[in-house]
Order: C-alpha cells, then sequence, then structure tokens
C-alpha cells in the first residue's frame, strides 16, 4: 500500500471505490488523489455537456462519428482500426477525458443481440485483434481505454439479470479469447464488467473472472470498473476484486463501513481496490497529452474509413453505375441515413452526409421517392410514385435497411427487413429495372428479397462520411474491399444459437462453440466474403512459422484484397471447423502481384484442455487454409506438430443456468431486495406498489431503449441512479415491501444533515 492510501480515512477510501458523479470518481487534492473521468464511446467521443445519462437519451457535445465497430471490422485492417482509436484519444484528450469506455469486445453469438452494431465479430481472434489495436490507438494519446462487457455479454433482453450458463471450454476458447487478445496486447487501463451473470454469479461480483484469470492469468494491472449501474452486492464486488463502482451511489460507502464494522469484509480488500484507483490516476494525469484534435481532418478520415467497411455483396456488372445512364434513388434512407446505432454509444457528429445530397450533383441524377415509410407503415402511393420515376431511369439505386432494432437494451424481434421495404423492392424488380440495393444496419439480416437484385452493397453503420463513401462506391471512384465480419443466415433458425437464447433470466449456451461460420447451417453470405471490382488470384503457399503466398491482381482496377488464414485442428482436438487464426490486408494495383505474409502467434495451434484446465497444443496435423473468405479456401498446406494429448471431448450441455430465485413469502407476494428488479414487482407487497411499477413499465414501453432497460433494473440500481441516499434507498424497499407510508416518510426526509 502506497503513502496515499495509508494517509486516506476508511471513509474516504469507501467514498472513493463509488462514483463523485456520473462520470467522474471522487478526488482528493490535498491527499494527492486525482480524479478520473470517463466517457463513452466506441464510435466516436460521447461527452455530455448538459443532463447525464447513459443511455444516449440526451444531447452530447459534436464529435466525429466513425463507422461502428460491426461495420470497422468489415475493413479487416488492423492499421486503419489503430489509427481510428488514435483520431478518438486524440478527441477525448482535447476534451480532458481521462479514460474512453472502448472498446466493445463481446462475441456476436447470434444476429437478435440489438447490441451487436457495437461488437467486432463472431470470431473470436478477429474481435481480439480488432480490440488490441483499438485500444492501443486510444492509449497512445495518454487517454485511458476501458474494454468492454467482460464477458459472455451477447443479448440486450433482461441483460442486469439473466445467466450466461457456458461450459469451460466455450467459454475459454470463444468468449474470453477477445478479451485475453486485447488485455495481454495492448495493455487497457480499464476492463468494465458485464451486468449478467457467468455460471450463477454475477460478472462483477466473480472472483474467479477478475483475480485468477483476468490478473493472474493475463497480468492486467489496470482497475475493475463496472458497468453503469451494474453492481449488484458492493460488498461481494470489492471481495472479488471489483475496484470501481459507477455511477455515483450515496449509499455505497456507508454500506462498506458497516461491512467492516461487522466483519463481512476486511479493511485489506477495500485498500487493495483504493489502491488501483489511486495508482491509475496517476498514471493518467501523469500521461502527456500533447496532440491535437483535428475535427475537419477526422471528418475527412471518417469518409475514407467507410470505403474500406463497405462490403460488396452481389454484383452482376450493374455497378460502378454507368455515368451516361440515368438514375434515380429510392427509400427514405437516402435522406435520413442509418449510420449508428442506439444507446450509450450514440454520437452527436459534426456533420452528417446524406447519399441523396451526395448523387444528386451527378449529372445524369433525374430524381428522388421515398418508396416507403420508415416507421414500417405500408403505402401503395409511395410505391406507385416510386415506380412511377423509375420508370424513366436505366438504373434504381434503393436505400433499404433498418430504422430500429440496432439499439443498446433491446433485442431485434427478427432478422427481416419491413416488409414495406420488401414490398419495394419487389415492385422495382417486377418492372423490369436494374436494382441496386445498398444495406444499412448493424449486423446481418435475411437477404431472400435479393434475388433479381442486380447488386447489393452492404454498407452497415457506417458512420457520419458513410454516404460519402458508398457514393464514391456507386460511381467507381473507390474500390470496396470490405469483407464481412460475420455471416448472414439465410434464416435465424439456422443459427444454431437461436434455440438457446432462454427467457429473459437463462441463457444455455448449448452449441458450444459452434458460433458463426463454425456452426451456421445454412449461409447466405459466409463469414470473411466480400466483392471487388478486380479479381485476385493466390499461389505459392510456403508454410513455416507462418504462411507466405503470393497475391496477384487479376483485373484491370487498382484494389485490396484482405487475404485471411484458417487452420483445421487434428480430430483429437475436437474441434471439427476451421477457425480464423490470422488475416492481412493488401493493395495491388491492376496486374501487380506481391508476397504477403500472416504468422503464426501464441494464440494459432492450442485448445482448452477441460481437464488440466490449461491451454496445451494437441500433437498432429494442422492443415492451413488461405482464403477469400471462409468458403473459399484457396490453398492449403500442413504444419506437424508434437503437442500434447488429445483435448477430450466436452459436453457443451453440462453447464446448466440456474433458475432465477424471487423471494416470496407465504402469499406468494415478492419479497422486496435491492437485487428484486422491477419486472417482478408487479406481484410486490401492496397495490399502490404494484400499481405504481406497472404505470412506470407502461410508460417506459413507448421507448424501446429505455422500456427494455428499465424492465430489468434493480431497486439497487433504481435507488442509485435516483441519487437517494441510504435512508431513501431503505424507503424504496419499504415501499415495495407493503410498508407504504413509512417507505414514503424516509424517502421525502432522508437522511438528517450531520452537523
Amino acid at each position: 500500500m502506497n503513502g496515499i492510501t495509508e494517509k486516506l480515512s476508511v471513509r474516504r477510501k469507501a467514498a472513493l471505490v463509488s462514483g463523485k458523479t456520473f462520470w467522474r470518481t471522487h478526488g482528493y487534492k490535498e491527499d494527492g488523489v486525482e480524479s478520473i473521468y470517463f466517457s463513452d464511446g466506441p464510435s466516436g467521443l460521447r461527452t455530455q455537456g448538459g443532463k447525464d445519462d447513459c443511455m444516449g437519451l440526451n444531447a452530447s457535445q459534436p464529435s466525429t462519428c466513425y463507422p461502428a465497430h460491426s461495420a470497422l471490422a468489415c475493413s479487416f485492417n488492423a492499421k486503419l482500426v489503430n489509427k481510428v482509436g488514435a483520431a478518438i484519444g486524440a478527441e477525448a484528450a482535447a476534451r480532458g477525458v481521462d479514460v474512453l469506455l472502448a472498446p466493445a469486445i463481446n462475441i456476436k453469438r447470434n444476429p437478435l443481440n440489438g447490441r451487436n452494431f457495437e461488437y467486432f465479430s463472431e470470431d473470436p481472434y478477429l474481435s481480439g485483434v480488432m480490440g488490441r489495436e483499438y485500444i492501443s490507438g486510444v492509449q497512445s494519446n495518454g487517454v485511458g481505454a476501458c474494454v468492454k462487457h467482460f464477458a459472455a455479454n451477447n443479448k440486450e433482453y433482461g441483460r442486469t439479470v439473466y445467466d450466461s450458463a457456458v461450459d469451460m471450454r466455450t467459454l475459454r476458447e470463444i468468449y474470453l479469447t477477445p478479451f485475453e487478445i486485447a488485455v495481454k496486447g495492448a495493455n487497457p487501463v480499464a476492463v468494465m464488467t458485464a451486468y449478467n451473470r457467468l455460471n450463477g454469479i454475477y460478472c462483477n461480483e466473480n472472483g474467479w473472472l477478475l483475480n485468477t484469470v483476468l490478473r493472474e492469468e493475463w497480468g492486467h494491472c489496470g482497475i475493475v470498473v463496472s458497468d453503469w449501474g451494474g453492481t449488484f452486492s458492493r460488498i461481494a464486488a470489492i471481495k472479488a476484486g471489483a475496484d470501481l463502482e459507477m455511477p455515483c451511489c450515496k449509499f455505497s460507502a456507508d454500506e462498506i463501513l458497516n461491512a467492516i464494522d461487522n466483519g463481512e469484509l476486511k479493511e485489506e480488500e477495500l485498500n487493495a481496490c483504493a489502491e488501483r484507483i489511486i495508482s491509475l490516476a496517476e498514471r493518467l494525469h501523469g500521461n502527456n497529452r500533447t496532440a491535437g484534435c483535428d475535427l475537419e481532418g477526422n471528418a475527412a478520415f471518417a469518409e475514407e474509413c467507410a470505403e474500406e467497411c463497405a462490403v460488396l455483396l452481389k454484383n452482376d456488372g450493374a455497378l460502378p453505375v454507368n455515368r451516361n445512364e440515368k438514375f434515380v434513388l429510392i427509400g427514405d434512407f437516402a435522406k435520413s441515413p442509418a449510420y449508428q446505432g442506439g444507446g450509450s454509444s450514440r454520437v452527436n457528429p459534426t456533420r452528417v452526409a446524406t447519399l441523396f445530397d451526395c448523387m444528386r450533383g451527378e449529372e445524369n441524377f433525374i430524381g428522388f421517392e421515398r418508396g416507403y415509410d420508415l416507421n414500417g407503415k405500408k403505402s401503395n402511393r409511395l410505391i406507385k410514385r416510386a415506380l412511377k420515376l423509375a420508370a424513366s431511369a436505366d438504373t434504381v439505386i434503393c436505400a433499404v435497411g433498418l430504422a430500429a432494432g440496432d439499439a443498446e437494451g433491446v433485442d431485434r424481434e427478427n432478422i427481416r427487413l419491413p416488409e414495406n421495404q420488401i414490398e419495394l423492392l419487389t415492385a422495382l424488380k417486377s418492372a423490369g429495372k436494374r436494382v441496386v440495393a445498398i444495406l444499412s444496419c448493424g449486423g446481418a439480416v435475411e437477404t431472400d428479397w435479393d434475388d433479381g437484385v442486380n447488386a447489393l452493397l452492404f454498407a452497415g453503420l457506417n458512420g457520419q462520411g458513410g454516404a460519402i463513401a458508398v457514393k464514391k462506391i456507386l460511381t467507381g471512384e473507390v474500390n470496396p474491399s470490405g469483407k464481412l465480419a460475420e455471416s448472414f443466415p439465410v434464416k435465424v433458425e439456422d443459427v444454431p444459437s437461436t434455440q438457446y437464447l432462454g427467457d429473459a433470466y437463462r441463457a444455455e449456451y448449448k452449441e458450444g462453440m459452434r458460433v458463426g461460420y463454425r456452426g451456421l447451417k445454412n449461409v447466405k453470405y459466409p463469414f470473411g466474403f466480400g466483392l471487388s471490382y478486380t479479381g485476385f488470384e493466390y499461389s505459392d503457399l510456403s508454410v513455416g512459422d507462418g504462411a507466405s503466398f503470393t497475391v496477384k491482381n487479376t483485373g484491370g482496377r487498382d484494389g485490396a484484397e484482405a487475404v485471411q488464414l484458417y487452420i483445421s485442428f487434428p480430430e483429437s482436438a475436437n474441434a471439427p471447423f476451421i477457425q480464423l487464426k490470422g488475416f492481412t490486408k493488401v493493395f495491388l494495383r491492376a496486374g501487380e502481384s506481391a508476397r504477403a505474409e500472416i504468422p503464426f502467434d501464441e494464440y494459432s495451434f492450442r485448445s482448452f484442455d477441460i481437464k488440466s484446465n490449461k491451454w496445451v497444443t494437441v500433437k498432429g496435423t494442422y492443415k492451413i487454409f488461405i482464403g477469400s473468405s471462409s468458403d473459399d479456401l484457396r490453398l492449403v498446406g500442413e504444419k506437424e506438430i508434437s503437442g500434447a494429448d488429445g483435448v477430450p471431448a466436452e459436453e457443451c450441455w453440462s453447464v446448466t443456468a440456474k433458475e432465477y430465485e424471487i423471494p416470496r413469502n407465504k402469499k406468494g407476494r415478492v419479497i422486496a431486495s435491492f437485487e428484486t428488479p422491477f419486472s417482478e414487482l408487479t406481484n410486490a407487497k401492496g397495490a399502490l406498489s404494484r400499481l405504481a411499477v406497472k404505470v412506470a413499465l407502461a410508460v417506459t414501453k413507448r421507448s424501446p431503449t429505455a422500456g427494455g432497460t428499465v424492465k430489468f433494473v434493480t431497486l439497487r440500481t433504481a435507488a442509485q441512479f435516483a441519487k437517494f441516499d441510504g435512508v431513501r434507498a431503505e424507503g424504496l424497499i419499504d415501499i415495495f415491501g407493503g410498508r407504504y407510508f413509512k417507505g414514503l416518510k424516509k424517502i421525502i426526509r432522508g437522511e438528517k444533515k450531520k452537523k
């Protein structure tokens, strides 16, 4: 323990391990303790000058909005992601931010997850490498990065109450590997715990996760911070090594002091958390933050990023558009672009381009029609107007996507486009027009509507400059080079995890490691897939300490190819699928060829052995594939490894999610406690209490983002966000325990002011 920690009183240390405000920690300058200022990410800086919130409901200060992680990963360009992190870090430094709450590197287990747009990929290696580079970029400007959400946080519905039941091999190889790569490779200053339980224990209270794995195995030397409102028992969290509770909780310090007094918590355990927070504050405030912030330059860079992220999924020669032929724009998204998701990552952009503004300056542009209503309402009138305009054009560029469904706090109901958009596309195809579809959304959707569509460009959620990038790709100024960072299934039922999503309280990962391309039954567009306006040929594979090979641009245009390395393990490793273990992006001029190399690393040949509880390299023959996608493997080699015996088969259904137990009295009424979520309080004791909950849930239901979150907020979190002191927090429990007037009295009076 350093001298500063020794000087602080127990009460000050107890206060220090909880936030002072919504975004800041306590600072005691007279004792040499600096405050730490957090701000949201990850697609840009979200700093709020007015009313604070963690769901993106209130306005924030203007910042550059880059492509969402889901789009950024499609670049398959680790250097680009590093530069994005550095640019956001520079803006954060200019605003006085100490820690950026990014990147988000959870696995896209299922396309129904409403927050998938914030995550890089379904693949753990790609997610980990992108996360590592993003962190390194942010921290190169003296600002800290906080990687999130640790761990197995893969759906939004019931996110504060559900239990992720994951067998150990699946947990290690799929869901922890991205965090391991990021933590060991970039040393983020903070790791944010997920809201959910992991095999029965809240992540924020899971000592095995936070100490054994994160600190002892991976060497994390920064802090562990809760998600905002993600503390369920502050005492259990401290004992597990969760250093900081955010945001401010006015009764947390008293909880800690009482626990020390009654022997439930040791002061040494509190000291360890306080020590890490103080050390981080010293480190951050000692950093040199001299990098300038060029918002104009960043806006141009955001456009460049969007160019590399767009994925050309289909093209029969319709793209690039023929500038000598007439074209029209159809679709509300051409004027009201979907360029980012909703929730805590929502950025107030410095500017926003629209496809309409970008394309109407073209010589042969002859008009625009909405074609559909963004709210999903069917309109034959809008379709008729679109068909009338399209009749005079050679090419119809139709902008479609999801107006809702990519947001924090709520999952998608399905992965289909709205029916009114599908009806429009069907009508345009029936009219015999050349149709180019531009798809804007944060993740995979069903694309049965693309039969008969001449070209399909997946723009994703591509940030404030996305429309400019799309325009350049449509006209041929830019050659698309993006590849899918997640598989597009034929239907959501083809995704193995769909049948195991469970209810609000349970999520059993019975599909095991068969996530994404490892287990998808019917693939429409495979992981790693993306077309170009030129062609690439691979040859001359050599396998040594890595894979080296030749790539040739065989077409008539300059272009870039994202080459992928996959490995197939020996049968005894019990991993009957290929696994991405490396990638590189090669730019070549027309007709040019170059030698490329993808090195092996510590993650290339390992398997987790559940019997020895450690990583091993299974002996045998490993097949090395070089491909243009997971479904297009063009070169194959072998590497013989003398390692350990085979990893025994693991029954992935051997772990079962625990029933969520809500204590009830003899009459079946809920016994209210800090851990009780609002969804259960409709059965609380006291008619007035039940009525109040029903009204609150009905009001918040109007906002999908807020409604999906509030429903499962616990009473402790509600008291924390209401800025209740200890007495008022007790009053909240009293009210829902049927002691209505006693509780109301406490809430009105609160704690007596100390003299």
